[in-house]
């Protein structure tokens, strides 16, 4: 069996696609396979992925698609891998040389089923380290969940800086079309490894552009609204696992905070209209309300305050775009296609 399957979905990456490939085929550990699924590009990507696989035909497997997004090019992916661990990347971004070596020579010698690692952030020529968990923890160490329930809240829900094993997604999948796939899947398998290694060090080189989810913050988004099909689906794979009742607590946390993240989202967006925002922003209150009456209480709220500046100050906001009127739903799905309807 190979170590580990690199999945790499892939729509119109030409501009960067060549560095992500290198990183991979220039990885210090060689019993690797990478699967690379055009998702339907419009540009010379299809063609940067041939040339590569002419130089290393033993190594890559190329799947073509229509597009389906980031979760149907990742299942397409997992459906053939044959290594014993799967790395996502983004065809945007790549590893440092030997980050799957380490990662793996980790997860054997520690006898875990997931081992994270930080990122580093480049926005053109710069390039800033950050931890992508919000926690407390410091160095590298193993993390037992049952112990540190709170680590799956913590815990960024981006798949691109963990190494799983694959036995994790025998009954498990990214959901499709929808934006924020990774929050319904990510924190499952973090408590469905109970073990895992927090890597300290960062190996994982995330590239912000103008077509990053990143960019969300401040333009117009028309799939705002899929954040309740993602945290939908998070508590029903918890719940099929039987793991929400032991995960109560954290399944409450990410279901309000994420929600706030997107009222974060709304209230940034450049050249929107108020009014518009206004209406939204409730109805994404209004669906936190439906499940979670007394979500204000909610202590992790404070928390992220705590260590995030600018979620802070969002919400210190918050009140000036509330407004009772458009918080009268009593459905999600008539939330969602309100949502929607602003959004055409």
């Amino acid at each position: 069996m190979l170590k580990v399957s690199i999945i790499v979905p892939v729509y119109n990456d030409e501009k960067y696609l060549k560095r992500c490939l290198q990183s991979l085929f220039n990885q210090t550990l060689k019993d690797i396979e990478i699967i690379a699924i055009n998702d339907g590009s419009k540009d010379r990507s299809l063609e940067i992925l041939y040339e590569f696989q002419k130089k290393y035909a033993s190594k890559m497997v190329i799947v073509e698609q229509e597009n389906g997004g980031a979760g149907s090019a990742r299942n397409a992916g997992i459906n053939i891998a044959n290594g014993e661990f799967i790395n996502f990347i983004d065809a945007d971004d790549y590893l440092e040389q030997n980050a799957l070596e380490k990662m793996f020579n980790i997860a054997k010698e520690n006898n875990v089923k997931l081992v994270r690692c930080n990122y580093k952030s480049i926005i053109g020529p710069f390039k800033m380290r950050y931890s992508n968990n919000w926690g407390k923890l410091k160095g590298n160490q193993i993390v037992n969940i049952k112990k540190n329930k709170n680590y799956i809240i913590t815990e960024t829900p981006a798949i691109t800086n963990k190494l799983i094993s694959r036995d994790i997604f025998e009954t498990l999948r990214f959901p499709e079309k929808i934006k924020w796939e990774d929050l319904a899947i990510t924190p499952v398998i973090v408590a469905s490894a109970q073990r895992i290694y927090h890597m300290d060090e960062a190996l994982y080189n995330y590239r912000i552009h103008n077509n990053t989810t990143i960019s969300d913050f401040i333009k117009k988004t028309s799939k705002i609204s899929d954040i309740l099909q993602c945290v939908e689906l998070l508590k029903k794979h918890m719940r099929d696992r039987k793991l929400d009742i032991e995960y109560k607590k954290q399944i409450e946390a990410i279901y309000i905070l994420h929600l706030l993240f997107r009222v974060e989202n709304v209230m940034t967006w450049i050249g929107f209209p108020k009014k518009d925002k206004v209406i939204i922003i409730n109805l994404i209150i209004n669906a936190i309300e439906l499940e979670y009456p007394n979500w204000l209480e909610c202590k992790y709220i404070q928390e992220y305050k705590n260590v995030n500046i600018i979620f802070n100050h969002s919400m210190k906001k918050l009140d000036r775009y509330l407004d009772d009127r458009f918080r009268q739903e009593k459905e999600m799905q008539t939330i969602n296609g309100k949502i929607n309807e602003i959004l055409k």
